[in-house]
């Protein structure tokens, strides 16, 4: 199954002498004016964007030089499967009198949307990056699996469980009496996410881990878990709402942003939200 993925942007800006850049439903290919010359571009830097939304808005921002203002930038898109081509040249108009000074300019391109990709992105025949949606977090090393958090004497909201599946999550919530659940609403992991993920991670080889931090839900302070899969084995470990041990607090920190984000139904850096995600609004 294709993923989703992050990395949260902003608009990006285009030049006055750019054409209007392709929507996500558009076709990402732009042909030159009717009876313009074909010329060349001076690319300076390329970004690659992956905005937020599900399945993945995945953009190529372009900065460089045309060779006049009088210049247009013009660009086409293949996707190939594996490989992601891109060419960019310059167009300008028979007959017009114009400077002959170079024109700065950045276009946003869009490459296409996506759920999982590991395409090479190639820019007028050289490789500039790659795509990198639905990788497995930390490369085989470990994974985050699941979280969550509930509170004993509670009416409502009082539980809520996160899995994570590869890139894909879920977060449910129960009220405690009650056998359904309040809302299911799902998502998908950012490639920031996945690198964040993989850092924490990291830093915890090695590092022994307690079934139990601190009195979870003791005097209704709530508890909160983590579980993690790691040397072999998949481990949960329970503790504090709030409160986690400061061995597992980036990896706590991580997981509470990944379940605000699906309980708001609002995308952060981590999570790419469903477009049917329902944002909880109490009773």
């Amino acid at each position: 199954m294709r993923m989703l993925a992050l990395l949260c942007a902003a608009g990006v800006v285009l030049t006055a002498c750019a054409p209007a850049e392709t929507g996500p439903g558009d076709n990402p290919t732009t042909t030159a004016t009717s009876g313009g010359i074909d010329g060349p571009v001076f690319t300076e830097s390329t970004e690659i964007l992956y905005l937020e939304s599900f399945p993945v808005q995945v953009r190529l921002v372009v900065r460089g030089s045309l060779p006049t203002p009088c210049h247009e930038a013009v660009w086409e898109v293949d996707d190939l499967g594996t490989i992601i081509e891109v060419r960019l040249w310059s167009s300008v108009l028979l007959g017009q009198d114009c400077a002959q000074v170079l024109e700065p300019f950045e276009v946003s391109i869009s490459l296409g949307l996506f759920e999982t990709s590991t395409s090479v992105v190639v820019l007028n025949g050289e490789e500039i990056g790659r795509l990198e949606l639905g990788a497995e977090p930390g490369g085989g090393e470990g994974n985050l699996v699941g979280a969550g958090w509930s509170f004993g004497m509670c009416l409502g909201l009082c539980n809520a469980d996160l899995v994570i599946e590869g890139e894909e999550l879920v977060l449910t919530a129960r009220d405690r009496e009650a056998a359904e659940s309040l809302y299911e609403n799902r998502g998908l992991l950012t490639p920031a996410a996945r690198s964040r993920v993989a850092s924490a991670l990291e830093q915890l080889s090695g590092v022994p881990l307690d079934p139990v931090y601190g009195c979870p839900d003791c005097a209704d302070g709530g508890a909160a878990y983590l579980v993690v899969e790691r040397e072999g084995g998949i481990f949960r470990h329970d503790m504090e709402f709030g409160r986690p041990p400061e061995v597992l607090a980036e990896l706590d920190g991580l997981a509470t942003a990944m379940m605000d984000a699906l309980e708001t139904c609002v995308s952060n850096e981590l999570v790419a939200v469903a477009g049917d995600c329902t944002p909880w609004e109490g009773f």
